[in-house]
């Protein structure tokens, strides 16, 4: 496998162009791992926020120094680490002739009341220097538009390191043994994965059931294979399906460390994502049941509950599985209504000596082999085996589906009888990347529904789980384009009490405070239009609401109100 590095240097103001050119990237490698190719991405957020030898900007400069590729992004200021980045690359380019510099300045709309004079003057001169040295820049006017020119730029120099790698192994073409027991070891990464989650689904999905039933020796034919994967990764539901994707991308990839290392850190957070959806999808129907009958909770039951709602820490995957045994015990015990009703068959699974409860303790066990980097492949087939199990046991999940409602619009045209509601949501399904403003869709109605929701139903949407606050769509309550699926983490009880949120495709931390920019009060309409008609005022009271609704489900489940912290004298 040739691995080209990628250093991206920009400020923080872009941090949402780095995000989307992290995808890309991905999306890239998803596509070049057949030819050999694997692109790293360096870029700020990768390095440790902790004290080292050396200063942290030398660490970049040195990550710059081994890079084949750099990538400057500049938009209204250039600041000084940034600057000396572009720098280092340059004098090592001089140096080595590599590594290849872009350098994009994007041309966006700025509020005129933001612009720093110094930011500016930075700016343009560092576009003289560039001129004065001979390096072209070239202008972008949003992400996309950035990822189509680098896309362009290494659709013409990708050839290029296609034929340097083909005469790589034409020199090397007697393979050693321990290449190829390696490519042996790549070659059995997710088989049996593959084989018993597209068996399990096929039970509740027609497409996987349609498959099997046409083609009974799939697992012998490659091009099978792969259309088996892709019916597992867009029929298991949105969320899950993500996560089973970049395991089968990781499984695809040559042996090394890094690979067993990615294999099971995603294993594990595949089989926490799938224990969350369910907890969340039963705590936020048992907030509403709360709301119209109250349910009496034992202790133990409440306890959990509390535990919940007051961790300054994301449970582990043994946590939520206790979390999910109580849940279902409520629910069977109250004889209480759930739309996704087959999750109570999971009960006889939650008990001690489950091989269900033991695939999740081994599952959670692989957090101490990673933080002590002591695991093998052994560990990768194990991991594979027991995340298996638990999509087996969650295979009921492949006949939902879930969405991100983001705006409701009104539509009537003069002379209409009735208007239409045009509902604007994301379809979430695991072969779909985030950040994709092309897969939004607008469905036609003659009433609206909850907007800024994620959503799980089965045949008629209007018949769901709404999973705010627990699950959020953070580009949908920012009135971004696409969708950034996040689920709840913890609460900084003990702190401030802003709420923590993971971002699913990276793990990236989001967090929600409350802001103190509220909304005017209804009695005063034009104080109210006036505030609305600002789209950052909107955004605050989108993430407001999330904010409060999370409160809200806390009092009533838990009846605690307020954290009030004691007085220590």
């Amino acid at each position: 496998m040739k691995t080209i590095r990628i250093f991206i240097a920009s400020s923080s103001e872009l941090k949402e162009d780095r995000e989307k050119f992290k995808l890309f990237i991905g999306l890239e490698n998803d596509r070049l791992v057949d030819k050999g190719i694997y692109l790293k991405l360096e870029q700020w957020e990768y390095f440790k926020d902790s004290i080292s030898t050396t200063r942290l900007q030398d660490e970049y400069n040195e990550a710059i120094r081994q890079s084949d590729m750099v990538i400057c992004l500049f938009y209204t200021k250039v600041g000084k680490y940034t600057a000396e980045e572009f720098y280092t690359a340059y004098e090592i380019f001089k140096a080595q002739g590599k590594p290849r510099i872009w350098t994009y300045f994007k041309n966006a709309d700025i509020k005129v009341g933001s612009i720093v004079k110094e930011d500016m003057d930075s700016l343009f001169a560092l576009k003289e220097k560039l001129g004065k040295l001979g390096h072209f820049f070239t202008e972008y006017t949003s992400a996309d538009d950035l990822l189509l020119k680098y896309g362009r730029q290494l659709d013409m120099i990708m050839p290029e390191y296609e034929a340097n790698l083909e005469s790589e192994l034409v020199g090397n073409s007697k393979e050693s043994k321990s290449e190829h027991v390696a490519e042996v070891i790549e070659n059995t990464f997710n088989e049996e994965l593959t084989s018993r989650v597209l068996l399990a689904i096929s039970s509740y999905n027609k497409k996987a059931a349609g498959f099997l039933a046409a083609n009974s020796d799939w697992a012998e034919n490659e091009d099978l294979v792969k259309t088996a994967k892709r019916i597992i990764i867009s029929e298991y539901v949105g969320v899950i399906g993500s996560q089973i994707r970049k395991l089968m991308a990781i499984g695809s990839l040559t042996f090394s460390e890094s690979k067993m290392m990615r294999y099971l850190e995603n294993s594990q957070t595949t089989a926490k994502r799938g224990l969350q959806l369910i907890c969340y999808s039963l705590i936020s129907a048992l907030w509403d049941h709360q709301v119209v009958k109250k349910v009496e909770f034992s202790s133990s039951q409440k306890e959990v509950l509390i535990k919940f709602f007051r961790n300054a820490a994301e449970e582990d995957v043994l946590g939520f599985a206790e979390l999910l045994k109580h849940l279902l015990e409520i629910y069977s015990v109250n004889k209480l209504d759930f739309l996704i009703s087959e999750s109570l068959e999971l009960l006889p699974k939650l008990q001690e000596g489950s091989e269900f409860l033991t695939a999740c303790s081994q599952l959670n066990d692989l957090s101490t082999l990673l933080k002590g980097s002591t695991f093998q492949l052994e560990d990768c087939q194990t991991a594979e085996k027991n995340v298996a199990i638990v999509l087996e046991s969650l295979s009921f999940l492949a006949q939902y589906r879930m969405i991100s409602i983001n705006e409701i619009d009104f539509n009537q045209q003069r002379n209409d009888q009735e208007g239409l509601y045009l509902h604007n949501y994301t379809l979430l399904i695991g072969e779909r990347l985030a950040n994709d403003d092309s897969q939004s869709n607008v469905r036609r109605e003659s009433s609206p529904v909850i907007s800024h929701a994620v959503i799980i139903f089965k045949d008629n949407y209007r018949k769901n789980i709404n999973l705010d606050p627990f699950i959020i769509d953070f580009n949908g309550l920012k009135l971004d384009g696409g969708s950034k699926i996040c689920f709840y983490s913890h609460a900084n009880t003990f702190d401030d009490q802003n709420l923590n949120y993971d971002f699913i495709e990276d793990g990236n931390k989001q967090v929600i405070c409350k802001t103190s920019n509220p909304k005017p009060d209804e009695s005063s309409l034009n104080s109210l239009n006036s505030w609305l008609s600002k789209k950052a005022n909107r955004i605050d009271m989108n993430f407001d609401k999330v904010y409060s609704l999370f409160y809200e489900a806390k009092k009533t489940l838990t009846g605690i109100e307020y954290e009030v912290e004691e007085d220590s004298f």
